[in-house]
């Protein structure tokens, strides 16, 4: 299932709103009828989205946009891919070796950061030794190279300080996948949440609960589309704790918790109900 992508477009035309909202929001699970208000009158400003039915599979990915640095990778047996998390989005890879359809220098920066694998797949540890092992050694084996760019010359122009054509270094896109894949979420289990927080380390959202119970995490702020009405509300009426280094990072999670409780939007949820 695949809906139209809404956290470029609206999130920035809207993100003053979005703000002032989780700054005066009401403490409870219902919004005010001021809230109700404000609701109705962003929500005619945009085109309605195609309803999606029960949990979402996929959403739609812009593979022409800008990724920055990268800061953490990650396997999920749960979805079959890579996750490679940057400062502008999360790059997904459906085979290990497609992420050598990266440039150099990202494989490069991916042998300085440990992969996150928590369910212990031994292939995906053993890729992240092998481009570790073949950056030490220049890349000389062929099978865990990266790929290298291409010098094409441009056409009628010279380096007027050396007087020799010049070129332009032409990579090929990334085998990333079309689709981004949604992680399935577990339906109505934070009841006893206490807060959640920013990973800085792995750049996760981390969700903390009362007790011994395991903390739950989430790499992508768009899985929160698929957890429950209540969930959402939950996390709505929290604030997440981040360092002020990691406030972009961090606030998206908060942006599209707030974005999906107004919207209406949770697993199960059919769009054109609620507009």
């Amino acid at each position: 299932m695949q809906f139209d992508s809404f956290d470029e477009k609206w999130m920035k035309a809207n993100q003053e709103d979005i703000d002032e909202q989780l700054k005066n929001r009401a403490f409870s699970d219902n919004p005010t009828d001021s809230f109700e208000e404000w609701r109705k009158r962003f929500l005619s400003r945009v085109e309605k989205p195609t309803p999606p039915e029960a949990q979402v599979d996929f959403l739609q990915f812009e593979k022409v946009k800008p990724h920055g640095r990268i800061l953490s990778w990650m396997f999920f047996k749960e979805i079959h891919c890579v996750a490679i998390k940057r400062e502008l989005g999360i790059q997904y890879f459906d085979s290990l070796l497609n992420i050598l359809s990266l440039p150099f220098y990202d494989v490069a920066a991916l042998t300085k950061l440990e992969l996150v694998n928590r369910s212990n797949f031994e292939g995906a540890t053993l890729f992240a030794r092998k481009i570790k092992f073949n950056k030490k050694t220049g890349w000389k084996d062929e099978l865990y190279k990266p790929q290298f760019p291409i010098y094409q010359q441009i056409k009628f122009t010279l380096d007027p300080s050396t007087n020799t054509a010049r070129y332009n270094l032409v990579y090929q896109p990334a085998k990333v996948i079309d689709k981004i894949p949604l992680m399935p979420m577990k339906q109505n289990f934070l009841d006893e949440m206490r807060l959640w927080c920013y990973d800085p380390d792995i750049h996760e959202a981390v969700i903390v609960f009362n007790g011994d119970r395991e903390n739950f995490r989430m790499l992508d702020p768009m899985w929160i589309v698929n957890m429950s009405a209540k969930d959402i509300s939950k996390l709505f009426r929290h604030d997440i704790f981040y360092e002020d280094k990691d406030t972009l990072q961090a606030l998206k999670f908060q942006r599209v918790t707030c974005y999906c409780f107004y919207r209406g939007i949770h697993a199960g949820s059919t769009w054109t109900l609620k507009h």
